[in-house]
């Protein structure tokens, strides 16, 4: 009898070292696989979307951006996503998402000065503010292999008026030491609380008439943008088409006096009025009806403000936008 449970013991505690193994086993893969950055599909970003209403409107920034790639459907924006799970201790134990990384990029091209046709990438990182996962971003970027960080040209927003030395070293190791600490944009992003952006009341104003653009505005929008350099016609007609804008138009002849754009990742950008055509409120009606837009596609109005621009401050300040974050934006290319 002795034998026999000596024997079944020894039986007992084999099943046991084979079950815990096996559970140490699926936690290393589940970790390894946590680990991996993944291109969220359309139901990814579903989820994605879920996680990021909560955290508003601190991260509008890659929200909105999550949200253009959704709606759009647009092959150029692509998110990738480093997901963590936890089980909840309700009674049903349900699976929620926790993300601790999350990157938009969406590819537009230019032309260089030879005339010919360049990619260029521009990119929203988001992930916990500490040093930690700051590095873990910098290896994310890595894994990103459609990016030649040696020759591509790249846009990348992220907290902060600089960037954080694991992105500076990262950069530097890939082009240079040459690149540092140039060509980095400290700017200061504002925000209008979605309900208050929704209670808007645009005042009228004689003689002109707000709506959206259209495709054929495109032309007249690039042609006023300081940064078309690293855009081309065709970037700015697909957001025109597929994203929220605004235009004040003559009544007398249906003119374009004053426009805005949605711009991701820069939010509500592009703003520009005819100068013979300033200082009569046109900036003003069409950033208001924008920021209505916005709000009512369910997303926070938020624009990137370049720190020497007081002018810009000012204006958005009086418009209702308040002071969310100090960003950065590095534009870099090989021969910066």
């Amino acid at each position: 009898m002795a034998t026999v449970n000596s024997w079944g013991g020894t039986i007992l505690c084999d099943l046991t070292d084979k079950i815990a193994n096996l559970a140490m086993e699926q936690q290393r893969r589940q970790h390894e696989k946590d680990q991996m950055l993944t291109l969220a599909t359309r139901f990814g970003l579903f989820r994605l979307l879920s996680f990021l209403d909560s955290q508003l409107p601190d991260f509008s920034a890659i929200h909105s951006f999550v949200h253009a790639a959704l709606i759009t459907a647009n092959p150029s924006y692509q998110v990738y996503f480093r997901q963590q799970r936890f089980s909840t201790t309700s009674s049903t134990d349900l699976e929620e998402d926790d993300y601790s990384l999350i990157i938009g990029i969406r590819l537009e091209h230019f032309m260089d000065a030879n005339q010919k046709l360049k990619k260029f990438w521009n990119l929203t990182p988001w992930t916990l503010d500490n040093e930690k996962h700051e590095r873990e971003m910098a290896s994310a970027f890595e894994e990103l292999d459609m990016i030649d960080w040696n020759s591509d040209v790249f846009a990348m927003r992220y907290r902060h008026h600089t960037p954080p030395p694991a992105i500076t070293n990262f950069l530097i190791d890939k082009q240079g030491p040459g690149l540092q600490n140039k060509r980095n944009y400290p700017c200061n992003q504002y925000y209008l609380p979605k309900e208050d952006a929704l209670n808007i009341k645009p005042r009228e104003i004689h003689g002109v008439y707000v709506k959206s653009l259209e495709r054929c505005h495109a032309q007249t929008v690039y042609d006023h943008w300081p940064y078309r350099g690293h855009a081309t016609i065709d970037n700015v007609s697909d957001e025109i088409e597929q994203l929220p804008s605004a235009g004040v138009f003559l009544k007398e002849n249906n003119q374009l006096v004053s426009w805005i754009t949605c711009h991701p990742p820069n939010g509500m950008s592009r703003l520009h009025t005819l100068e013979e055509h300033r200082h009569r409120g046109y900036a003003g009606l069409a950033a208001k009806y924008l920021a209505k837009r916005v709000a009512q596609s369910g997303l926070v109005p938020f624009v990137n403000i370049v720190v020497e621009n007081e002018a810009s401050h000012k204006f958005f300040e009086s418009v209702g936008f308040k002071l969310l974050s100090p960003i950065h934006i590095r534009i870099t290319s090989h021969d910066s």
